[in-house]
């Protein structure tokens, strides 16, 4: 007998049309069913260094748009003023090393980071460089073409992680908060699944996470009264007994009633609906995070993994902040970084860190911060901005087995190029992958069983120990 609730335990299911109000949390574009087919996970790979599979989740804080690395974490105080910037610098918490003076949150965590500031590539635009950084590949498309998801992209690093190592939820193993980013008309690629196929898909928070009263209602917050939890129960069974005939004339999978029963424990399930309500928080712990729609971005991913997610990406939605500034800083850098940027992701990853580390999770949290690329080291003069530079820029890793304190790679006198040891995207993936318990290497199958390396880089190995 198929039976989608123990009756013991659950006073609060959902009804059928409370489950489809998870529209909210929208997938990309396909059913929370076929997405949660995850059970038939293959075993973790044999044992590796002592880092390997040290995090039991990671939270990736993406910059979308490319900060100046200049400007941050790879200042230049004796390069020409044209170089340099506006910018001083300050000391950090690690001897010898200095940020720039507009990031002094960040420049406390320096004893347990670990700074790469030589990562490079050669996509030069916003699409295919988030392409190559998700899925440790380069885009084999034109510019225009990455604005068109596809089933034959290459997965999300994130879809893999469910894919391989989903851990034991409730929450989906994949989250990102709050949306995608797209551009208009387009659904950007390498942001979901691709061939791997639907059923490894992100879930997408949406909303803006800085609403007083953002609880995403489309789940059951409250407890139901006894009587409505019966009359929903029967609603439910009835109809999903014809979904599901409906899906079977669709030539749907058999496991369709399995899903839509793990669908429901997701839904119901305590942890999850806590950790989607940030209007139940004290003030205090919000505004510790920034109440700026990344700083609870931030705080809305932290909680998603104490709800089982085992990878949440955060990512800076395009324009935010009082002047509406992207990191995409071709103009007016220096007041956008100053005023409308740095101030709210600096804020937010100090209270990430210090808080997971506060709660004894940081040894077991893989936390990084990312972006496409950097900005180029030469200001334009006209506008003060700074352009699209991926041939040298920064990631910072912290917790998860990364060993911290240290800073990876040197660039050279302007930050333009590498001096030392280049870093690509596929070591990036890599290092990621390694902290996880997943074998880079590791061969899987897409939807059409055709074979796929996780990567072909190799896990960075000053950081994790190798």
């Amino acid at each position: 007998m198929f039976q989608l609730w123990n009756t013991t335990s659950r006073a609060d299911i959902l009804s059928r049309r409370e489950m489809l109000r998870v529209g909210g949390l929208s997938l990309a574009g396909l059913s929370l069913p076929n997405l949660l087919d995850r059970n038939r996970a293959i075993a973790a790979p044999t044992a590796r260094p002592a880092s390997f599979g040290k995090a039991k989740n990671c939270i990736i804080l993406y910059l979308s748009g490319g900060p100046a690395q200049l400007d941050t974490f790879d200042p230049k105080p004796d390069a020409p003023a044209e170089i340099r910037g506006e910018f001083g610098t300050i000391a950090t918490s690690l001897s010898g090393v200095r940020f720039s003076e507009i990031v002094p949150q960040s420049a406390k965590l320096m004893k347990h980071i670990a700074l790469v500031r030589t990562m490079a590539h050669d996509h030069n635009d916003h699409g295919r460089g988030s392409y190559w950084m998700f899925t440790g590949t380069p885009y084999a498309g034109s510019v225009s073409d990455v604005n068109s998801m596809s089933r034959a992209d290459m997965p999300h690093m994130g879809s893999c992680v469910a894919k391989l190592s989903p851990g034991k939820g409730p929450m989906l193993p994949f989250v990102i908060v709050p949306h995608r980013m797209d551009v208009a008309g387009g659904r950007r690629a390498g942001q979901f699944a691709g061939a791997l196929g639907p059923k490894f898909d992100p879930l997408l928070t949406g909303g803006n996470p800085n609403d007083d009263d953002f609880k995403l209602e489309h789940l059951p917050l409250a407890p139901s009264e006894a009587a409505e939890v019966v009359k929903r129960r029967a609603n439910l069974l009835q109809q999903l007994d014809q979904q599901a005939g409906q899906m079977n004339q669709l030539a749907m999978t058999q496991s369709i009633r399995e899903n839509q029963a793990k669908a429901l424990d997701v839904l119901s399930s305590d942890a999850v609906r806590k950790a989607v309500d940030l209007s139940g928080l004290d003030a205090k712990t919000r505004e510790r995070f920034g109440r700026n729609l990344f700083g609870q971005s931030v705080l809305l991913g932290r909680r998603l993994l104490d709800a089982g997610a085992r990878l949440v990406q955060c990512n800076w939605q395009r324009a935010q902040g009082k002047n509406g500034f992207a990191w995409d800083t071709h103009w007016n850098n220096f007041t956008a970084h100053k005023d409308d940027l740095v101030p709210p992701f600096d804020q937010a990853f100090h209270a990430l860190v210090t808080d997971l580390e506060e709660r004894g999770q940081l040894a077991e949290t893989l936390v990084v911060v990312a972006a496409e690329f950097g900005r180029s080291p030469k200001i334009t003069r006209s506008n003060s901005g700074r352009e699209h530079w991926p041939e040298c820029y920064c990631v910072l890793f912290a917790g998860g087995g990364i060993r911290g304190g240290q800073v990876y790679g040197q660039s050279d006198k302007i930050a333009a190029y590498p001096a030392t040891t280049p870093t690509t995207p596929a070591d990036f993936i890599a290092t990621i992958y390694h902290c996880l318990g997943i074998d880079p290497h590791t061969e899987t199958h897409d939807h059409q069983e055709r074979p796929f390396a996780l990567s072909k880089g190799n896990p960075i190995g000053p950081l994790v120990g190798a």
